[in-house]
């Protein structure tokens, strides 16, 4: 299944991406889920994700780990603004 999310970040691009990416590995092993798509607005204060998942409740589940919750707070996701639509291939 695949869904596109956005999110609210208050440090920029740069901080956000670099999270994310030293948390790929655990995403797609933990998380059943992988991008297919991320990138920001010109701003750098909404990022968009295309993403592959094996299921909502699963992705769910590994977004709001307090672990992986604390790691995207710290780089600047404001994860109240979580907006989430599931696709339709």
């Amino acid at each position: 299944m695949k869904i596109y999310l956005t999110v609210d970040i208050s440090k920029g691009w740069d901080i956000w991406n670099k999270m994310a990416e030293e948390l790929n590995s655990d995403m797609v092993s933990a998380g059943g889920m992988q991008f297919i798509f991320k990138g920001c607005e010109m701003d750098e204060k909404k990022i968009h994700l295309i993403m592959e998942v094996e299921s909502m409740e699963k992705s769910q589940q590994w977004l709001t780990r307090p672990d992986i919750l604390q790691k995207r707070i710290e780089a600047g996701a404001v994860v109240e603004s979580t907006f989430v639509i599931p696709l339709r291939d």
